[in-house]
């Protein structure tokens, strides 16, 4: 089913799923937004993710306080686009946080939306590509096991809570199903994501949502880049120094996931290596990944996309074994590189080990260092304060002095 921009009470709701392109594509809706506008469609929300919202409707805890955000947030959306319907324009909402609601959820979030308008849209990879997506999503979030083990686990050990997460939010074909159940087959679009032509799952939505050419032509900057396989590697290593050492949940959000989301998004450059599925797993994974073709091409719902090469991608794995010294030398290196890392957390006051550590000092002189750097920061902020206030650049050259 499609529907025509500007269809009064219409409704598109993109789902995910994660690791899919739903960074770029929100970015892409919220950058264009008044382009949108113009075409008859509202974007739903203030920013480019209204992830509150989607947590609260489908009952999604936070992590650290472990609370479901207030479902005023989800109220407030409704709210939105109940605005767009009696302006007479199509509602677009989005967020991968619906791909894994379950039945109840769904039922609630059809209500809410309206059944009879409503159109969903699920961009799929092939799970090669968002396997070890999703291991490093796990990572930056605390995890702690190499990618082997990682799915190893999800592959073979169905009542382990991990494997049952992984597939809520990774099981394409239950998840189209789910919400095809809810809302009839020709109501549920599924995206296949051109592996070979990422960018051109903009020009895919368009053609789903009936948007003219050119409507989503600013390109995002920021799309959730994934680390490297070294450098996911090396983060695996430090989360395990870091929890065994005693640190906690709330240090790592605010020290560990910062720095390593500020580094992919800010500080690297040239290309990267990716995580790559190891070959002893690959006929497990590509067996999946061909079921869930299978299975969505019975459910009868709208495909866009090539689902033969979903089913078959062309893929490199890692090699089974390499040479004992280049593996022994490369596990020093992600050792190494963890072990810096982790000093400096101890050293910037992010963390203390529960067992002190030789050569760090003392606790109280490191105490009093980041306590006169950050008065330094204070100071010198507090002076371009003032400056700006009074017009200066605070830039004094050679010859002004």
């Amino acid at each position: 089913m499609s529907m025509h921009p500007g269809s009064s009470n219409a409704t598109i709701l993109h789902i995910g799923a994660p690791k899919c392109g739903s960074t770029a594509l929100q970015s892409a809706f919220y950058l264009n937004r008044e382009r949108l506008r113009g075409v008859g469609v509202e974007f739903i929300g203030s920013h480019a993710h209204w992830t509150s919202a989607a947590k609260a409707v489908t009952g999604v805890a936070d992590r650290i306080s472990g609370k479901v955000p207030p479902i005023s947030e989800w109220d407030a959306l409704l709210a939105w686009t109940a605005r767009a319907h009696q302006e007479g324009r199509t509602a677009l909402i989005s967020s991968e946080w619906f791909a894994s609601a379950d039945a109840a959820h769904i039922e609630r979030i059809v209500r809410d939306l309206g059944r009879d308008s409503l159109q969903v849209v699920l961009a799929i990879r092939p799970l090669t590509s968002t396997l070890p997506s999703a291991w490093q999503q796990g990572l930056k979030l605390g995890g702690t096991l190499g990618l082997a083990a990682w799915l190893e686990t999800i592959l073979t050990k169905p009542e382990s809570p991990r494997t049952q997460r992984v597939w809520l939010k990774h099981g394409y074909d239950e998840i189209a199903s789910r919400w095809a159940e809810a809302i009839g087959k020709d109501r549920v679009t599924i995206l296949i994501v051109d592996e070979q032509r990422p960018e051109s799952i903009f020009q895919d939505f368009s053609l789903i949502a009936k948007l003219p050419e050119g409507v989503l032509s600013t390109a995002p900057k920021r799309t959730n880049p994934s680390l490297s396989a070294f450098e996911a590697d090396v983060l695996a290593e430090l989360n395990q120094m870091f929890f065994t050492r005693g640190g906690t949940l709330k240090e790592y959000r605010s020290g560990v996931l910062r720095t390593f989301d500020g580094y992919v998004n800010s500080i690297r450059q040239g290309g990267i290596e990716k995580s790559r599925i190891p070959a002893q797993l690959l006929p497990a994974v590509l067996a999946r990944n061909a079921e869930i073709a299978r299975n969505i091409e019975s459910l009868g719902c709208t495909v866009i996309g090539d689902l033969k090469r979903f089913a078959d991608p062309a893929v490199r794995a890692v090699a089974e074994s390499t040479s004992g010294t280049e593996s022994d030398q490369r596990d020093a290196d992600v050792r190494s590189a963890a072990g810096m890392m982790y000093s400096l957390i101890i050293t910037a006051g992010i963390t203390e080990p529960v067992a002190p550590l030789p050569g760090f000092g003392r606790l109280s002189d490191r105490y009093r260092y980041q306590a006169a750097s950050l008065a330094r920061r204070l100071a010198r902020a507090a002076k371009r304060g003032v400056i700006a206030r009074l017009g200066f650049s605070g830039r004094a050259t050679k010859r002004d002095a």
